[in-house]
């Protein structure tokens, strides 16, 4: 049931009104903090018709111009004193947090207690508002909120996410399945971002609030800037409220996170018996004996047309660089663990004794490109991996039909998971 309700407009007015007044006697500006350090509001009877671009001298040409210029439209940011934004500044917790109050339309509420640290702190009652709606988690600091600490990539996702599950029960089932899935970012495979804080990425990343940097990193214990608050709150903002089934990047780190695979979501292939889930995690022997594979994850893009498409496309596949075998079919990644029961590695042997062809025992598509996302794969001489009775993890990769398609995978339990166009 949405919690969210249409009274932000009333109380703006009556929170101008206030400001309206209060500085109308003062004949001066209000200011949210402490020196000229902090953020300002700006207000006279005039109102706040003026452009954007006027009043802050140092966003012209700037790639977030129009994103601030909206966000001052909304009265989600403001400026400084001396009539600069200061885009490229870093933000702290209070200043991220007297904008998300501002931006929500959650039913307001106050927190129980405040932190000790925050009392006489002018975001004190923002960041109450903020604890009480469920935004921050106030078990996240114990020390202490230290409101003028640079806020993280990761707090400010986090936050978000927190909300997103109060707006709306849809985000709340959404965060549980993505509990378990794979993130489209490359620090997935570099080991810098910790299983806890999957499910809060992969909400703010679904949704399209937070897209990842060129490399299609996240970077959550980076910092953030006032520019990159601003465009991503407006983002916000549109997804509050909303469901969560209707957004299809969500839907495809859903899906691996509860079965394994994306792909029913991504492509037109369904299952005619079983699911992937059947066999997450359970072994199959190969033919004669010769090895034994235990599958985790199997990932698929579609490289059907001249671009590939999917969640998944930017993490896995060299677009520059396509093989042949990928061209026009379903491009496959399968994320398996093989031991190897031969005295010497024989990927030929393996090859001939696999029944279940869609998850071949073989090296990755456009290695050097997948080694730099910090993917794992066989390398030339397997058999300094492949040793007798030493379990391997790595990525390996195929491709389905496109076409009339249909292929079938079991285990020894003699689970059997058939897909069929």
């Amino acid at each position: 049931m949405k919690r969210v309700v249409q009274v932000k407009k009333k109380r703006r007015f009556v929170y101008m009104i206030g400001l309206l007044t209060a500085v109308m006697m003062a004949g001066t500006c209000l200011s949210f903090g402490m020196g000229s350090g902090q953020w300002t509001t700006e207000v006279s009877a005039a109102g706040v018709s003026d452009s954007v671009g006027s009043r802050f001298s140092d966003i012209k040409g700037h790639w977030a111009q129009a994103t601030i210029a909206k966000a001052y439209e909304k009265k989600l940011i403001s400026g400084y004193q001396d009539g600069t934004f200061r885009p490229n500044d870093k933000i702290t917790r209070g200043e991220y947090a007297a904008i998300l109050a501002r931006a929500t339309r959650i039913e307001n509420a106050q927190g129980q207690s405040s932190f000790s640290d925050l009392q006489g702190h002018w975001s004190e009652t923002a960041v109450r508002q903020l604890v009480g709606q469920g935004f921050i988690d106030a078990g996240d600091y114990a020390g202490g909120f230290k409101p003028n600490t640079e806020l993280t990539r990761y707090e400010m996702m986090k936050w978000i996410a927190n909300g997103l599950i109060k707006s709306d029960s849809s985000f709340q089932n959404a965060f549980n399945d993505t509990k378990n899935t794979l993130l489209p970012t490359p620090e997935v495979n570099r080991g810098t971002i910790r299983n806890e804080q999957i499910p809060y990425l992969a909400l703010v990343r679904g949704t399209g609030i937070v897209g990842g940097f060129q490399d299609g990193t996240l970077k959550p214990a980076d910092t953030t800037t006032r520019a990159e608050v601003s465009a991503i709150l407006l983002r916000y903002m549109d997804v509050e409220g909303t469901d969560a089934s209707k957004y299809s990047d969500l839907n495809e780190m859903r899906e691996v996170g509860t079965t394994g695979t994306n792909l029913t979501t991504i492509s037109n292939y369904k299952y005619i018996k079983g699911s992937f889930k059947d066999i997450v995690n359970t072994e199959y022997t190969l033919k004669n004996k010769v090895g034994v594979v235990k599958y985790h994850r199997f990932i698929v893009v579609d490289t059907r047309g001249k671009q590939a498409r999917g969640l998944y496309a930017g993490l896995f596949v060299d677009q520059e660089n396509l093989t042949r075998a990928q061209v026009g079919r379903f491009s496959t990644y399968a994320d398996i663990t093989f031991t190897s029961k031969l005295e010497k590695s024989n990927l030929l042997t393996f090859a001939r004794a696999n029944n279940n062809i869609a998850i071949p025992v073989q090296r990755l598509f456009n290695e050097a490109y997948l080694k730099q996302k910090g993917f794992v794969t066989l390398p030339d001489d397997t058999s300094k991996v492949l040793k007798k009775d030493i379990p391997f993890r790595f990525w390996t990769s195929h491709t389905l039909d496109a076409v009339q398609g249909g292929y079938m995978i079991k285990d020894d339990a003699g689970k059997e998971v058939q897909i069929y166009q």
